[in-house]
């Protein structure tokens, strides 16, 4: 089990996605300390994941939901995850486009091009 702050320390994340309710409440401590599993932690990573492709909160939710609801969403959650990583590769396709501009234009200016 681990702690809030170590959850927080090997995520990355806030952990107020409890409130948002894309975590299950926490066990608690004597101290009344909040403690999530190896598990519960993978998870968080994956959400990180999720939101720093472009996720929404609100897919990652319904994502969620579809995870406790069982393997019956198989296809819906195959789908969104797909669906992310499309949008992920156009975006990496976007980017080495803008590159590709950028190196164009540093190889104008070292050949003393003004433009």
């Amino acid at each position: 089990m681990f702690t809030i702050g170590h959850a927080a320390k090997e995520t990355g994340l806030n952990i107020g996605y409890e409130r948002k309710g894309l975590l299950e409440p926490a066990a608690r401590n004597e101290q009344n300390n909040r403690l999530y599993t190896e598990h519960e932690l993978n998870w968080l990573v994956f959400i990180k994941c999720l939101r720093e492709t472009g996720m929404s909160v609100e897919d990652i939710k319904q994502y969620y939901d579809m995870v406790k609801t069982g393997t019956a969403t198989l296809p819906e959650r195959i789908k969104l995850i797909q669906e992310q990583k499309q949008k992920l590769l156009d975006d990496i396709e976007e980017k080495k486009s803008q590159l590709a501009h950028l190196e164009h234009k540093l190889d104008r200016y070292y050949r003393g091009e003004n433009y």
